[in-house]
């Protein structure tokens, strides 16, 4: 799949509209999100994963950042968070929210263990097939969940053609 760029793309968009000092990574993945949010040095940043092998590369790549505490790799499920109400001023998940079995749930624990921003990037259903190899309707179905809950919830929706955004 050709992602790459346009994850460039997408991250692109997110970074300005983080807040705070405390930052939520959802969904490591290869660890985009992250490597950019490490890029800002007052930043401490927590990234979830349900799959351990995505930890290997960044507790060698980060490793001054890991053992700092400035970096936490934490494997957990999104839809279950291990940490107290409002432990965050931003929460992100970029291309992540479409491989849980209920984007909503994981939206929902977002919400809550953020105080400050709250932002969802995914792949729409153009990048079927091109960006990711998930079926039209499976990215479908994940964006009308995320995007119905953002609208009744004060967020911004962006729409960009193969991804969009909610944030608040």
């Amino acid at each position: 799949m050709n992602e790459g760029s346009k994850l460039e793309e997408i991250v692109n968009a997110v970074e300005p509209l983080v807040v705070g000092r405390m930052m939520l990574d959802v969904g490591t993945g290869f660890g985009t999100v992250m490597s950019r949010l490490l890029k800002h040095p007052e930043y401490e940043v927590v990234t979830v994963d349900p799959e351990a092998w995505v930890f290997d590369k960044a507790e060698k790549e980060y490793a001054d950042d890991v053992s700092s505490g400035r970096l936490r790799l934490v494997r957990a499920d999104a839809e279950d968070l291990p940490f107290r109400s409002r432990t965050f001023d931003t929460s992100l998940a970029v291309c992540s929210l479409h491989h849980l079995q209920d984007p909503l749930k994981g939206l929902l624990e977002m919400e809550r263990v953020t105080s400050g921003r709250v932002i969802v990037c995914d792949w729409d259903t153009g990048s079927s097939g091109f960006h990711n190899p998930h079926s039209p309707e499976h990215l479908g179905r994940n964006k009308k969940a995320i995007l119905s809950h953002a609208g009744m919830n004060g967020y911004q929706i962006q729409e960009n053609g193969t991804w969009f955004m909610a944030y608040r």
